[in-house]
């Protein structure tokens, strides 16, 4: 069963969703931009038997706080440590997927005794070109109809095989982050990704899905990861957790041993 709560933290509420025991390891999930933890209700089924799961909210979306000042990865790992920290949480495996990657490597980086292993899935080790085309395709908030259908249509081109459910799901949740949505990305882009990344140590592993949108920076990202294996699932995409979960879990379950 996965169960949804609250917990509080000087930066405000953090919403998350829980499954399995806490007597078992913990094992966190950090989602995408500007999806929520319900991405991951599939892989915490799967995994409940084995660890303690929690899929956190990140402030801005789903149902966890909305930060009052400029969003920064710090300030979204800050956030999560405090959480983790309120649940008794001193140590876990850490999964991250796009910009929950770039959160979890921040973690990693300002709470490295947090961390015993590390996944980022499709980790957000990007080139200059690719931050000014993002920066260009992301919408002013404005709520309108025209924004609406824009958010429709921006979501669809996410996977061209996107289920209906799972398109109306993702398209609801990023209108409902508004303005957060663009402030996550701009979070992501003045992050030093690459600098923190050569600061870890834990055992790590990359993955992605053929198609992802990310799939090219595994092979930098692993260069600059000592210690750090690498996996492509077959004919996935952005949206593996969602939809190739076994996949994803088996992985995991593997590296996690």
């Amino acid at each position: 069963m996965i169960r949804s709560q609250y917990v509080d933290t000087t930066y405000g509420q953090v919403h998350l969703r829980t499954a399995g025991s806490a007597d078992l390891p913990p094992l966190i999930l950090l989602h995408q931009t500007a999806s929520s933890s319900i991405m991951y209700a599939a892989m915490m089924t799967l995994l409940s038997a084995d660890y303690w799961v929690i899929a956190l909210d990140t402030p801005g979306f789903g149902q966890s706080f909305v930060p009052a000042e400029k969003p920064s990865t710090a300030l979204y790992a800050a956030a999560f440590y405090a959480a983790l920290e309120r649940l008794g949480i001193a140590n876990c495996y850490l999964f991250g997927h796009h910009t929950g990657a770039a959160i979890a490597v921040q973690m990693a980086h300002d709470y490295p005794a947090l961390v015993h292993k590390l996944c980022l899935a499709g980790p957000p080790l990007l080139t200059a070109q690719q931050i000014t085309y993002l920066e260009k395709t992301l919408l002013p908030f404005e709520p309108t109809g025209d924004y609406i259908s824009a958010i429709w249509q921006r979501t669809a081109q996410k996977s061209s095989d996107l289920p209906a459910n799972l398109l109306y799901r993702e398209a609801l949740l990023t209108l409902h982050a508004g303005a957060q949505l663009s402030a996550a990305y701009h979070a992501v882009f003045e992050q030093d990704f690459a600098g923190q990344l050569a600061t870890i140590t834990c055992p790590t592993l990359l993955l992605a899905g053929e198609h992802d949108s990310l799939r090219a920076s595994l092979e930098p990202t692993h260069a600059l990861l000592p210690n750090s294996s690498m996996a492509v699932i077959p004919n996935a995409g952005t949206f593996v957790c969602d939809l190739q979960p076994t996949a994803v879990v088996e992985l995991l379950m593997e590296f996690l041993v």
